[in-house]
């Protein structure tokens, strides 16, 4: 195998990866506070001559577009959206997890938590818990708490310095080493943020990055046949 089809074959391999990061933004085109994922690539080997240069290409890691998603009602008085830069810290078993999904729920005992039953902390990093039968729940922009008997706790919301320092972790969360600061985000009740996935954007990279890995592979079958053909005259020519 020569430079032609290395080259063409370092392309493949990108775009196959590349796909498979397209493909998982699409399927989360209706998750809740979902972010999507951008791959980057870099040059990792350049050959240059007086035919020019030929490099070959490598995904080197993923990035997430943090940009906010379009906010929607849904009329629950659990569901709760952050309007600016914040995020909800919920207790996970590895340490709090953050994330921009609001989709609250009660527990049995009256914990505040996310629809893996993660309990959401307030602003002193304790979990927020309602007294039973204490009638509706206001979520006031601050992030306090209240019932009819009156405040209970004040939802705490971190920011970061660097929020790309913030990792996917898995089901909605995301975690960093990184310490959290104060947010000044408000909190809309009764309204989601939705993903910030642009379906028709989305799909055109998707269909073009399809169509660039089947012609990088028309170019390999036609590189192959150009050296099967070569390789026939010569031995015809022997």
């Amino acid at each position: 195998m020569d430079t032609t089809a290395y080259v063409a074959l370092s392309r493949q391999v990108g775009l196959m990866r590349e796909m498979t990061v397209l493909a998982n933004n699409v399927a989360n085109i209706g998750t809740t506070g979902f972010r999507a994922e951008r791959t980057l690539f870099d040059t990792v080997l350049r050959r240059a001559g007086p035919a020019g240069e030929v490099a070959f290409v490598q995904d080197v890691g993923t990035t997430h577009d943090l940009r906010p998603g379009p906010l929607a009602a849904t009329g629950s008085p659990l569901d709760v959206a952050i309007d600016g830069d914040g995020w909800l810290t919920f207790a996970a078993a590895d340490g709090p997890g953050y994330s921009r999904g609001g989709r609250l729920q009660l527990a049995a005992d009256g914990t505040l938590t996310d629809s893996a039953g993660r309990p959401l902390l307030d602003d002193a990093g304790a979990p927020i818990t309602l007294p039973a039968a204490d009638g509706e729940v206001s979520i006031a922009a601050d992030g306090t708490v209240s019932t009819r008997t009156g405040p209970i706790a004040r939802i705490g919301l971190a920011s970061f310095a660097d929020p790309r320092a913030l990792r996917p972790r898995g089901d909605g969360l995301w975690s960093t080493t990184a310490a959290p600061l104060p947010s000044a985000a408000r909190l809309v009740q009764g309204m989601l943020e939705g993903s910030n996935v642009e379906p028709v954007l989305e799909m055109t990279r998707l269909i073009e990055t399809t169509r660039a890995f089947e012609g990088t592979q028309r170019l390999i079958e036609t590189h192959h046949d150009l050296e099967r053909r070569a390789v026939e005259r010569l031995l015809a020519a022997a």
